[in-house]
């Protein structure tokens, strides 16, 4: 049997500005930025914005797909609605995002 190794790239400057981006998005919309004072509405709109072709645009920069954080994000929503996961843990998580990129 024959393994595999992927050699994983670093992301260039440009691609850490969109992650950042991305990660904004997501704290946004789990209501967890620190010194953050958002109204319902621009929470909804954080959550609403990964179905968007905005959120695409910014996928495509930083290296990755709509597809693909759509399928994290949903998959932290539910760990912690259903309270697998901490605040922390999900912020924690959305902090090393760069890494499952």
């Amino acid at each position: 049997m024959e393994k595999v190794f992927t050699e994983s790239r670093s992301k260039t400057p440009e691609e850490k500005i969109w992650i950042g981006i991305i990660q904004q998005a997501f704290e946004d919309a789990f209501e967890i930025g620190i010194g953050h004072n958002l109204s319902m509405g621009e929470i909804q709109r954080a959550r609403n914005w990964f179905y968007t072709k905005a959120c695409a645009d910014a996928c495509d920069h930083a290296g990755t797909t709509r597809d693909h954080i759509q399928k994290l994000y949903n998959k932290l929503s539910d760990r912690y609605k259903s309270g697998h996961i901490t605040k922390d843990e999900l912020r924690f998580a959305i902090r090393r995002l760069e890494l499952k990129l």
